[in-house]
């Protein structure tokens, strides 16, 4: 993503790749962001992102008893500024880390950003779960069911599958045919660049690989669409 500018002018993030992307940019300049705690307001800058890990630290503020307020609340919503664009996110389930031998707040990934050209920025429903249903390795020896849980617009994304399916980073699972949402597929080669182990809301583990698309398909723009809503044409 170059400064924002591969993005609608008003768009809902729920990948967490573009999520991730815009963060560490909000990072790199040093942008504020800010949360109100009951009458205060709590000001901190993003001080690192980790997409495998899926979580984010922030700096504490200046004020001691402000920071704790933050760390016994509830989930806060978030809003910064980056370029033009005001951004909207709610953060959850703070924890206090050590970041560069100083203290900080890390927090999970939010579920969405909201990037918003307007003057306000709206709130916006977000599924509890945003996947398309995915048959891997369809063209390959060994067809399994799957999710594609994450697609950018530059062709990476995250797959997601049963724990007792191993397989390893570099593997080519060829002709997977992914679901397009309303009707349709689109099938590609997917290579796959690291596995990590995900633990579902039943508490069941299963398998989450990042992949690369081997040549870009036809409906990317579909596939991405799934994870990246336009506002304007939402509303």
């Amino acid at each position: 993503m170059d400064e924002l500018t591969a993005l609608p002018q008003n768009a809902l993030l729920e990948s967490r790749i573009e999520i991730c992307r815009l963060l560490v940019a909000l990072s790199k300049h040093n942008h504020s962001i800010s949360a109100d705690v009951g009458s205060h307001i709590f000001i901190s800058h993003i001080l690192h992102v980790d997409l495998r890990a899926e979580h984010l630290v922030l700096s504490f503020c200046a004020n001691k008893e402000l920071n704790n307020l933050v760390l016994e609340s509830g989930p806060l919503h978030f809003t910064g500024g980056f370029l033009d664009a005001h951004i909207a996110f709610d953060l959850a389930a703070p924890t206090e880390v050590q970041f560069n031998d100083k203290p900080a707040i890390q927090y999970p990934l939010p579920a969405a950003v909201v990037l918003y050209h307007r003057r306000e920025c709206p709130r916006a429903n977000v599924p509890p779960e945003v996947s398309l249903r995915c048959i891997a390795d369809e063209g390959g020896v060994m067809p399994f069911e799957s999710r594609i849980i994450d697609i950018s617009h530059d062709g990476f994304g995250a797959i997601q599958y049963e724990g007792d399916i191993n397989i390893g980073p570099g593997t080519i699972l060829k002709s997977c045919r992914i679901m397009l949402p309303g009707s349709g597929s689109v099938v590609a080669d997917l290579e796959l660049r690291y596995t990590l182990i995900a633990i579902r809301p039943d508490g069941s583990a299963a398998h989450r690989s990042g992949f690369r698309f081997l040549s870009k398909p036809e409906g990317l723009a579909r596939l991405t669409g799934a994870f990246m809503q336009d506002l304007d044409k939402r509303a």
